[in-house]
Parts: C-alpha cells; structure tokens; sequence
C-alpha cells in the first residue's frame, strides 16, 4: 500500500484541472509511479437530450469530444508521457460510482482530487469518493505548490496512525522531507464538573505527559526512534480536532498533512471520521493526504453491500 505506484486523477472540465495535471508531474517526478489515469465522468444527466437534439450533425459521441479536449490539456500540461503508462478516460455515468470502481478494478494506491477555494464545484463528489474509495486520497487546493518539504502526520496511537505514519515514512524516502507528528488531546469529559484555571492547567500538564507515555509506546511497538520522529502536542478545548491540527501544520510551515482513515458505517452511509472531512474541507488550503488500507477497506465495502 506503501508504493503508490498506480495514480488515478480525477477531472470536471473546470480550471482546476490545470492544477491538477500539473501537480501530477510532482508526484512522478517524486513517487516514479508505473501509471497514472487523468479520468473524466461525465453525469449521465449533465446534458439534456432536448440540448443533443440540437446537433444532429454531430458525428462524435459526446465522450469522445470530451476526451480530445482533455487529452489536449494533458498533452500541454504533463510532461511524462513517455516515462510512465498514461492514459485518458472518459466515461458517462455517476461520478462516485465510477471513479471507486475504477480504483478497485485497477489497483489505484493513489487518488489526487481538488479541492476548489476559489473556484465553484461539486465537493460532495470529492467528500463521497474520499469516504468510500479504497486507494489513499490526496487533496489539494488551486493554491498547492508542487513541493513536500514537511510532512506532519495525526497521531492517536491507534492501527490507523501507524498506517499513516508508515506512508509519512515512505514519501519522507521519496522527497527527503522533514517528518514529525502531532497529537491532539483532550480534557476527559468527568473533569468538567470541577473546571477551574488552575485545575485545567494542572490536567493539561498530567495529560500531555501520558500523551508523550503513549507515544513512546506507539513509536517501540513500530521499532522506531521518537528522538528522530519528534512529536508535538495540542489540547483540543472547542473540540475541533481538525482546525487544532491544521492551525499547528499552518504555524509549523508543514506542506502535507497525513492522516490516517476511519471508515465506519452510520444509517447506510460510509463516512471517515470527523477529523478526516474537515481537514478537507476547501477552507484549509494544506494539502492532505488520507490515508487508507487497501485491503480492509475492501472488505469493509464488500461486507456493508453483499
């Protein structure tokens, strides 16, 4: 899961794409991946048949027009062609459905998507094929610069920290960038009671010690250094997670911000944890990569729609 060696990127015909295609000459130059899939869905109701009655003489599908234009783009943007497989698609259905099935289907490791700040689009496919996808997803902004010099990964000493940290570690081995984590606490909820400054400070000073316990712990159990992978800590007091996190990535000149997934199943939706969907949301222009284990999330798909 480690080799991110076949890379999907998804289009929508806006500006983004630009960004988009060009950072992808980042990620081969750093990843040397053996593929990389520029993907275009196309709603099936995107275009009235009324409107495609107006062209009668159009001898070309839709599709194929679409998928010139855009070859096009890659053609003038991407500067890889010939050093790794590339490929064009253009295809007509539900976004969300199309674009998972291809990452199961062809073995994606990596998904890069956009992320509009100043440009109007449709999150909620980006949101869906981040919950639901089992490749690692990366976001990026129209913002992004195509660099990774920093890399500061959520840790919470669980299974998926540490299959986030693994990957800090394989792009660290990439791009020899700086590698830290960081870890977000807070009060236990009984302790609210009986809130006072002074109590708080004293709560705060016992729980940031057990945290860096536990990261000691964390980093033996991974046979790794903690002198060589330092690690900070914040108390996360308006229970937001998520801004806590980037505020510290922001402050701390990280460019990537990795975190590891948490699919869970709530009323027949798959969603990842609260953390995950914030940190993409377009308001946080850092780059974030969410991590995901292949192999289980799979099974966890598999199982939720037999």
């Amino acid at each position: 899961m480690y080799q991110l060696d076949h890379i999907l990127v998804t289009l929508d015909l806006s500006d983004m794409d630009d960004f988009l295609i060009r950072y992808s000459n980042y990620l081969v130059e750093n990843f040397n991946p053996k593929s990389i899939t520029f993907m275009h869905v196309m709603n099936t109701y995107d275009i009235p048949k009324d409107v495609l009655k107006a062209f009668p003489d159009m001898d070309e599908p839709l599709t194929d027009i679409v998928k010139e234009d855009l070859q096009e783009k890659v053609d003038e943007h991407f500067a890889y062609t010939k050093k790794v497989k590339t490929t064009v698609l253009v295809e007509e259905g539900l976004p969300t459905e199309h674009i998972v099935q291809f990452t199961k289907d062809n073995n994606i490791t990596l998904t890069l998507m956009g992320k509009k700040i100043g440009y109007r689009g449709r999150g909620s496919i980006v949101r869906k094929v981040m919950n639901i996808s089992p490749s690692s997803v990366l976001l990026i902004s129209e913002t992004t610069r195509p660099k990774i010099e920093h890399i500061m990964v959520r840790v919470d000493f669980t299974k998926i920290s540490e299959l986030a940290l693994r990957m800090g570690l394989r792009i660290q081995k990439l791009t020899d960038a700086k590698l830290s984590c960081h870890h977000v606490y807070k009060l236990p909820i009984k302790y609210f009671a009986q809130a006072t400054p002074e109590n708080e400070k004293k709560m705060k000073f016992h729980m940031e010690k057990h945290s860096r316990k536990e990261y000691a712990k964390f980093m033996k159990k991974m046979k790794l250094d903690p002198e060589k992978i330092p690690c900070t800590y914040s108390f996360d007091k308006e229970n937001d997670e998520a801004q806590v996190l980037y505020n510290h990535a922001l402050n701390n000149g990280a460019d990537l911000i990795l975190i590891g997934s948490r699919l869970k199943s709530e009323l027949g939706d798959v969603i990842l944890d609260s953390t995950s969907e914030k940190l993409a949301g377009t308001e946080k222009n850092i780059p974030v990569l969410v991590v995901k284990d292949r192999k289980t999330s799979l099974g966890f798909l598999e199982t939720l729609f037999d």
